[in-house]
Order: C-alpha cells, then sequence, then structure tokens
C-alpha cells in the first residue's frame, strides 16, 4: 500500500506540470492552423498544405474574425500558469505572445496591406512560387493548385484596390516592378503546364489570360497612382521601439540602435583604411590574360556555386567548428527569379519549409546575364579567383542553411515557425568573420578578405543608420538613397532595392549588424564563464539547437 502511495505522489507533480505544457502546445497548434487560415500563402511556405488553394483574404471582415481569434489565444495563454512550465515552454509562451503581437501590429497598429500595392503583388506571386518549389506533393496535385490561384487573381486584385487607402510613393513603385516582372512568372508556369497537359490547352490559356489581365491592370492602377501617392513608409519611432521590445525582446531603443550604427560605421572605416596599404601590394585579382574556355558555359557558374558550398560544409567538418548532420537538406544555388528583383538586387536564402519532409534550402545568386565573350570572362576569372567562397559562409554554411534547417528540426512547433531575424542574420554575419578567424581562407586571400567582411559591416552599420531614420521620419527613401551613396559609394540601383525593403520591413536592416553584436556578447560571457573547458563548436551547437529565436531568449536559456 505504501508503494502505490508513494507512486501517487510522485506522479501528482508531473501531472500538474504536464497540464500547462500541453495546454502551451495546443494554443500553439492552433495559432499556427488559424494563421494557416488567414494567410494561406504563408502556410505554403512552412509546409502546411491545406489552404493551397486560398490566397489571403483582406478584408474587415476577415481581419476582424483573424483579430477575435488572437485575443482569444491571447486570452488563454494568459490563464497558464508559468510557474509550473520548464524553461523551454516559458521561451515559447513568450515566443506566441510575441507572434501574437506582431500579427496584431501588421493588422492593427501599422496595417502594411493598407499602404502597399506591394503587399498584393507579392502575396499572389508568392502563391504560385512556394508551390513551384515544393517537391513532395504530387504533381498533378500541385499543378491543380496552381492553377486555381491563378484563377483567383481577379478577384484579389479588385478588391485590393479596395483595401488600399493612403500609399507612400515608395510602394507603388516597388509594386509596378514587381507586377512587371510577376507577369513573366505567370507565362513561365503556363507553359510549363501547357507542356505536361496539351489537351488542356484551352482551360490553361484562358487561366493566364485572366491571372495577367488582373496583374497588368493593378499594375496600370499603381502607376496611374504613383501621381497621387501620399504619406510615408515610416512607422514612427514609437512603432519601431515597439517592436524591439515586443517581438525582439531588445530594452534598447531606435536611438541607440543609430547610436551603435554610427560608431561602427567608424569604427569599420579604419579598419578598410589599414588594409589600403596592404590591399595595394598584392597583384590584381581579375587578370585580364585569364581567358574562358570556349566550352565553359552557365552550368558550369552553377556547378562551381554548389562546388563551394559543400567545400564550406567540409571545412566546418574538418576543423570542427560545428556540427553537421548527416541528413541535413541539400542547399541548392539557383538565379534569383526575376519578380523577387525589386527588392532584392544581390543574393539570398530560402529556407526548407518547417514543417516539410523535404529540407532543401535554395541559395539566390545574381541572375546570370547571357554570356559574350567579355562576360564569359569575368566569371571564368571569379570562378578561378573563388570569389563565391565569402558568400557561401553567410548564406549557406555555417549561415543561413545550416541555422535554418537546424531550427526545423526542434521539437516545439512554436520554435519551428520562429524567423527572428537578430539571429537569423546576426548569425550569418557573424559567420562571416568567424570562419576567417577559424583559418577558412588563406595567408594569400586574407587581407582582401578581410577587407570584404569589414566593408561587409560598414554597410550593415549604414543600414543600421538608414532603418531607424527612414521608420523615426528623419530621412525620406530620397534622402536616404543619397545618404548611403555619401557613406558606401555609389550603388544607386542597388540602394534602391534595398531601401524598399527596409520601408517594407521596419527593423530588418537592423538585425544582421545589433543581432551579430548580441551574439558576440553572448560569445565572450561563454569564454569567461567556460574559461579552459570553452568549446567553439560545444557554444555554437548549443545556440544553434535553440531555433531562430530572439539572442535574448537564447542567453536566458543558456544562463548568460
Amino acid at each position: 500500500m505504501k508503494k502505490w502511495l508513494l507512486l501517487f505522489i510522485a506522479v501528482i507533480p508531473a501531472i500538474v506540470w504536464a497540464a500547462p505544457a500541453e495546454d502551451l502546445a495546443a494554443l500553439g497548434r492552433q495559432y499556427i492552423d488559424e494563421r494557416c487560415k488567414f494567410y494561406p500563402v504563408w502556410a505554403t511556405s512552412v509546409g502546411i498544405h491545406t489552404y493551397d488553394s486560398c490566397l489571403t483574404d483582406y478584408s474587415a471582415e476577415s481581419i476582424y474574425r483573424y483579430r477575435n481569434v488572437l485575443a482569444d489565444i491571447g486570452a488563454r495563454l494568459q490563464d497558464i500558469d508559468t510557474l509550473q512550465l520548464s524553461v523551454d515552454d516559458k521561451i515559447d509562451y513568450r515566443l506566441l505572445q510575441a507572434n501574437l503581437d506582431y500579427d496584431n501590429f501588421n493588422l492593427l497598429k501599422y496595417p502594411i496591406h493598407a499602404y502597399s500595392p506591394a503587399v498584393y503583388v507579392e502575396d499572389a506571386l508568392n502563391s504560385l512560387y512556394y508551390l513551384m518549389l515544393d517537391n513532395t506533393m504530387p504533381r498533378q496535385q500541385r499543378d491543380y493548385f496552381l492553377i486555381i490561384r491563378l484563377r483567383r487573381f481577379p478577384v484579389f486584385f479588385r478588391n485590393a484596390g479596395e483595401y488600399l487607402t493612403e500609399c507612400p510613393l515608395i510602394y507603388y513603385e516597388t509594386a509596378v516592378e514587381t507586377a512587371r516582372d510577376g507577369l513573366l512568372l505567370v507565362d513561365d508556369i503556363i507553359n510549363e503546364l501547357i507542356k505536361t497537359y496539351p489537351d488542356s490547352v484551352g482551360i490553361l490559356a484562358q487561366t493566364r489570360t485572366l491571372a495577367k489581365e488582373a496583374i497588368n491592370t493593378f499594375k496600370i492602377a499603381c502607376e496611374n497612382g504613383i501621381d497621387y501617392a501620399q504619406g510615408t513608409p515610416a512607422i514612427g519611432k514609437q512603432n519601431y521601439n515597439y517592436l524591439l521590445k515586443n517581438v525582439h525582446f531588445i530594452s534598447m531603443d531606435s536611438d541607440s540602435l543609430k547610436k551603435i550604427g554610427q560608431r561602427w560605421y567608424r569604427i569599420s572605416n579604419a579598419a578598410m583604411d589599414s588594409l589600403k596599404n596592404i590591399i595595394a601590394t598584392l597583384p590584381p585579382e581579375n587578370d585580364s590574360a585569364i581567358i574562358a574556355p570556349d566550352t565553359f558555359d552557365v552550368d558550369d557558374i552553377m556547378a562551381y556555386y554548389q562546388w563551394e558550398i559543400n567545400q564550406a560544409a567540409q571545412f566546418l567538418k574538418d576543423n570542427d567548428i560545428v556540427s553537421i548532420p548527416d541528413d541535413i537538406g541539400a542547399c541548392i544555388p539557383i538565379q534569383m527569379p526575376s519578380f523577387m528583383q525589386a527588392t532584392h538586387r544581390g543574393i539570398a536564402y530560402e529556407p526548407p519549409p518547417a514543417f516539410a519532409a523535404d529540407q532543401t534550402g535554395y541559395f539566390y545568386v545574381r541572375p546570370i546575364p547571357p554570356l559574350d565573350s567579355i562576360a564569359k570572362n569575368r566569371y571564368y576569372r571569379q570562378v578561378i579567383n573563388r570569389t563565391f567562397k565569402g558568400s557561401v559562409v553567410h548564406e549557406a554554411y555555417p549561415g543561413h542553411h545550416l541555422q535554418l534547417s537546424l531550427a526545423n528540426r526542434h521539437r516545439s512547433d512554436i520554435r519551428k515557425i520562429q524567423g527572428d531575424l537578430f539571429f537569423c542574420e546576426g548569425w550569418a554575419l557573424y559567420c562571416e568573420q568567424m570562419t576567417a578567424e577559424q583559418g577558412y581562407y588563406s595567408d594569400q586571400e586574407l587581407a582582401r578578405r578581410w577587407n570584404a567582411i569589414w566593408g561587409g559591416i560598414r554597410f550593415r552599420a549604414v543600414r543600421v543608420i538608414v532603418d531607424c531614420s527612414i521608420h523615426d521620419g528623419t530621412m525620406t527613401p530620397d534622402s536616404a538613397l543619397v545618404f548611403m551613396n555619401a557613406m558606401l559609394g555609389d550603388h544607386t540601383d542597388y540602394y534602391i532595392a534595398e531601401i524598399r525593403r527596409y520601408c517594407a520591413n521596419p527593423t530588418t536592416a537592423s538585425s544582421y549588424l545589433i543581432g551579430k553584436l548580441m551574439i558576440l556578447d553572448i560569445l565572450d560571457k561563454a569564454k569567461k564563464r567556460d574559461g579552459k573547458e570553452f568549446s567553439l563548436k560545444k557554444f555554437h551547437d548549443s545556440i544553434l539547437a535553440e531555433g531562430t529565436i530572439p539572442p535574448i531568449l537564447i542567453a536566458k536559456k543558456l544562463g548568460y
């Protein structure tokens, strides 16, 4: 009898402990399902295909319903006894609350769908593109959803015109360029479908016409709207600081971030100045005597990119810098789709969907132009000089691909959907410096690579200043462009795309440098705490195991 009594007493705390954790997990699952229902394109992007035939309904009724759901989840979240949660569950609790706050911010505090026509163009095109990337869905099922979404474009874009109010100029311009290139995406998809289903050419041709007319009509409306554009993309200092505090758990305000950006601009500038004399003594990188073979083509360039990705992963394994699972998904380089180039002129990364069986990630590289003799020789010299080597550590290994692939393995669904950019972009920027310090580059490469690393830091420092200044209203997009050209050199076309992204995604541009500095702070504390027992690999593994969450939560979890 005593044994049974003791067992009963021992089990009670476990039951009490489990109940709040189970309630939290259930709320997390409900939130994910409701978010998928409201943002069906986001659902496709994370590998949930329940709503693949739908597009986002931004009507007042739909938003009202979703916000009521968020309020209900929030109220039940408050009822959970956090004292009975484990450390990990307490983190999930805070993350879920931050997700609720962020969704409410985007729908109420600063309803971007009411100000930016680009939201609708990007939503529509991404609804197709994420389906095209899916390699696990049966082909016929995927193609069915593509056709259904394309045929929803007319109503979707017609409604968009009713939901938009005061649209700043920069959002009109972004929408026009994205829509123009999006027409090509529709053509590519329909042409591919016609090859697969030649007997359905009639319905597919009609679908093409409906979708392209919808996009083009919306594009023309945006072109006409340029003359009547009003308002500012600034969300305001108060709203910006709200995002820092409530979404990213950062106690600093935008003024403090600006000062950090200014300081690191000066530091990086000085570092680059000190390297000039060394670099001046080096032989030129682009030896004009190096001529590409006649057979050198785009496939060779893409094969080189893939080889460089594989080399970076092998370096990390050989030098015991971070753990890489044997079954990690592939990281495949592909050329940047044209419809993304309105806001991305450089390189980027598309992570594997959090809930998909296929964990392939895609490394977007700059589009390769037609290879005339001049371009062919230029690309061949880049291959010979391994100029892609530095990009790989940011986007692939040990940067985004490794980090986000590991995040998808977390046991918690709440963790899987996180994408905190202060950790994500901070980690990638940290990797640029860390790999150089760990011997990734040869002695002959070091001076130029350190110059590039400091150049990257300087660029991110300017990003912080511009991001904070645009959103507190002390810079306009035009003055931000002048500022970036003055601080970094004249690259107008590139900066235009950058500034479009900063306007639409407040705090994103600040996340790179600020996130890196937060990681370096955690690293410094880990070294001091562990002393001679410190292991860089163990440190990397421990922070990456937490998912893509705010660095401050990682620091608290690990006791730093």
